[in-house]
């Protein structure tokens, strides 16, 4: 029997507490076995000694077909990394989850070589850990121009994450960073890396109970103002009021303009806000329909441009309400389109009579006069009313002449009926 046979008895064999099916899994890691690309290790259907976690580093990275390792909940501690990670120096894995376990810096700290040789790694999950603000700056340092694209740092205990700006993750598009103490000062990270000039490819950020007052909803909304990639943002359980409503409702419905309107933010698809306590449920109700109208719309663009415009910019009432929300000057209907094409304003009109009625219609219709006149051709109006008039005198005649035959043929019949009685 050789040394390596002879370890892996003494790790794994059958005088251990390890079950037959679960040895049998890990010898097929072991000889790697192209049919096993996940491997589940659960607390309780094992009793892994120093050398078995130090044998399962050297498998996993000598293996070429494992994808996913789940080691969640498995009492992982920071001497455990150290035997783990020993071996651990490569891998083709995409995705390894270590939530749950009680490791920290020292921890992190063994998986430099692991992160630094996994190409193929985009998938990381460190939730309920023992991960703390160095921890996660270590962890983000190393990352530094991979090809991360989900990170779950949630329940840990990281209250700076201003590592995000120092570190690139160009590839990144769900960050999970729920029930960490992120606060104001996160939420400003996190603005100024969703506006940086090299486009992000976050699309999903879980911001849970991280501590975020309305200042911090604030930084973060006007972050999305023109961000084109963001379609999921969570905030439940933080302490925002009104004014945070109002700042998302601004950059969804940007009510200033039509084209403030027509710019606003059609990427936002789902936004997870904390139930307003008090105060009007109108801004509530706003800032849902507008992420509903968003969502309605896979694609981003006029499509949802054009609803939000109909609905908020083409109804007086709406208008109303949603300038009063935003703190912005009402006006009329008609003193909103002075700046449009005159040209234009028919099909204004027609969409404002086809979404919301004669009324609405004739709200918008009376400033407007003087510009409709103004884009009327008059002459070429009566020549286009002469020339229905010539159609319409030509049709009257054909039916007119059609009708006299008709009364011909009925006058001679009565003749021929008329004689039958004589």
């Amino acid at each position: 029997m050789s040394e390596e046979e002879r370890q892996y008895q003494k790790a794994f064999g059958l005088y251990t507490s390890i079950s037959s099916d679960f040895r049998n899994h890990i010898n097929r890691i072991k000889n790697n076995d192209a049919d096993v690309n996940v491997f589940h290790l659960c607390p309780h259907n094992h009793q892994f000694t120093d050398l078995s976690w130090k044998l399962l580093g050297k498998y996993i990275a000598n293996n070429t077909h494992l994808k996913e390792i789940h080691l969640n909940n498995c009492n992982i501690t920071n001497e455990r990394m150290a035997l783990l990670f020993n071996g651990l120096v490569k891998s083709s894995l995409s995705k390894l989850d270590l939530r749950g376990n009680p490791f920290g810096v020292d921890g992190v700290r063994c998986m430099d070589g692991f992160l630094q040789n996994s190409p193929h790694l985009i998938n990381l999950d460190f939730g309920n850990t023992h991960i703390n603000t160095e921890c996660f700056a270590l962890l983000i340092h190393t990352l530094h121009d991979k090809p991360l694209k989900v990170l779950h740092v949630n329940n840990c205990i990281i209250t700076d994450i201003s590592a995000l700006e120092t570190y690139n993750l160009p590839n990144l598009q769900y960050l999970n960073l729920n029930r960490n103490n992120i606060g104001r000062e996160g939420c400003r990270t996190l603005a100024n890396v969703l506006q940086k000039e090299a486009p992000t490819l976050l699309t999903k950020l879980h911001l849970d109970s991280t501590g975020i007052d309305d200042e911090g909803a604030e930084l973060l909304a006007t972050s999305l103002e023109n961000n084109t990639k963001l379609h999921t943002l969570c905030l439940q359980g933080n302490v925002i009021t009104e004014r945070g409503y109002k700042a998302f409702s601004k950059i969804l419905i940007d009510v200033r303009s039509i084209e403030n309107t027509y710019n606003s933010n059609h990427t936002l698809k789902v936004l997870n806000l904390p139930s307003l306590t008090r105060g009007i449920s109108y801004i509530r109700e706003t800032v849902r329909a507008a992420i509903h109208i968003n969502y309605g719309h896979t694609a981003v663009g006029a499509a949802a441009a054009r609803t939000k415009v109909i609905n908020y910019q083409l109804n007086s009432q709406s208008r109303k309400e949603v300038c009063h929300l935003q703190g912005v000057e009402y006006c009329s209907i008609g003193s909103l389109f002075a700046d449009i094409e005159p040209v234009l304003l028919p099909d204004i009109l027609a969409l404002i009579g086809e979404n919301h009625g004669q009324s609405e219609l004739y709200t918008a219709l009376i400033p407007m006069v003087p510009d409709l006149l103004s884009c009327i051709d008059r002459n070429a109006m009566i020549k286009d009313q002469m020339e229905r008039n010539v159609a319409q005198a030509s049709t009257l005649r054909e039916q007119a002449s059609a009708l006299m035959q008709q009364a011909s043929v009925i006058t001679a019949r009565n003749d021929v009926l008329s004689r039958m009685l004589d």
